[in-house]
């Protein structure tokens, strides 16, 4: 079957009309052209859609039956042609968000982008860090929001912020009722990591970090879920190390303990594809980078006061930009539309 929308337009007219004059003059097109295109219509088909005589035209059973297809027709290629001219100026994004940008980053963002952009489609979900290591310059997510810099060729990196590890512990454990906690107190206690068929990083990050104490930790591997993982050190399982950032949030049965001793920061950005250049990205880099004063203000000391310091200990620069110790459940909060 060979027929063209031009010829569906022609029927549709005509069928409206019921005049071939009139019908021709609307089309902008010649009588004998819109008989042609009719005549031709109606030998794909097999069958008489018009009757003509001197006085009128009028749509035979066939083509009753057929308008109705016809305008389906027309209307989902009116509808695809749309959609296709509207890609290139369309504002939606699909970002992938770690922990401190879910609890402290991102609520500051959707607000941004709903009074400044309300046409805006921003799709947030959850990703392994395995994950955002293919899906990324795959184009399945377009950015990778308050997370450590990966090992991802040709991924542009823009640093939002610098994040200070707490310890994350039980209120039932005799930890709880410290005001700060030291790193040799790990030697006696497990922590919750990521399972690395999850994220190769995490569990080589903690080794790491402890080496320059002498201290090799015991691991009690857990999903790459904040909520979880959170929940194994409310239990009791172990302890979770977090970010100072996270430390301002409640978490039931939690305590956020800073560490005596001074450690590495954790440098928490912005990650997209360089190639990444579309109008939806520029708009959002603008706005994250924008709201992150208040990522900054929330902080807190990672030492408290009246805490006795000893003797700093030279913390170690970690040379693996890659490692993130905890991300959020499987959360996805889609903004379209909103005004």
């Amino acid at each position: 079957m060979d027929f063209r929308i031009r010829q569906l337009q022609c029927f549709l007219t005509l069928s409206d009309l019921l005049h071939y004059g009139k019908s021709a003059r609307a089309l902008y097109i010649s009588q004998p052209t819109l008989s042609f295109q009719i005549k031709s219509l109606e030998e794909v088909f097999g069958a008489k859609l018009f009757e003509r005589t001197r006085q009128h035209v009028r749509l035979t059973d066939a083509g009753y039956a057929f308008r109705e297809y016809a305008q389906t027709i027309l209307d989902t290629v009116d509808a695809a042609r749309e959609c296709i001219s509207g890609l290139h100026s369309r504002l939606r994004l699909r970002v992938a968000c770690g922990p401190v940008g879910q609890y402290i980053l991102l609520p500051a963002v959707i607000r941004a982008l709903a009074a400044e952009h309300p046409d805006f489609e921003l799709e947030v979900i959850e990703l392994t860090t395995e994950q955002q290591l293919t899906r990324l310059p795959e184009g399945k997510v377009d950015a990778l929001l308050m997370m450590p810099a990966l090992p991802i060729s040709g991924a542009r990196f823009d640093p939002i912020c610098k994040e200070t590890i707490v310890a994350m512990v039980s209120t039932r454990s005799p930890l709880a009722a410290r005001t700060a906690i030291s790193v040799q107190d790990l030697r006696e206690q497990s922590i919750i990591a990521s399972r690395l068929k999850d994220c190769r990083f995490h569990q080589p990050f903690l080794h790491s970090l402890l080496a320059p104490f002498g201290i090799t930790p015991s691991i009690v591997e857990a999903p790459q879920s904040c909520s979880v993982q959170f929940a194994y050190a409310a239990a009791g399982e172990g302890i979770a190390l977090s970010t100072t950032n996270m430390s301002n949030c409640v978490f039931p049965d939690l305590v956020a303990l800073p560490f005596i001793e001074e450690l590495p920061e954790l440098q928490l950005g912005l990650t997209s594809m360089q190639t990444n250049a579309t109008a939806a990205m520029t708009i959002f880099r603008e706005v994250v980078l924008k709201n992150v004063a208040p990522v900054r203000d929330k902080r807190t000391p990672h030492l408290m006061p009246n805490v006795v310091q000893p003797a700093p200990i030279a913390a170690r620069t970690l040379t693996h930009p890659t490692v993130r110790p905890v991300i959020l459940p499987a959360a996805r909060v889609a903004v379209r539309n909103v005004s």
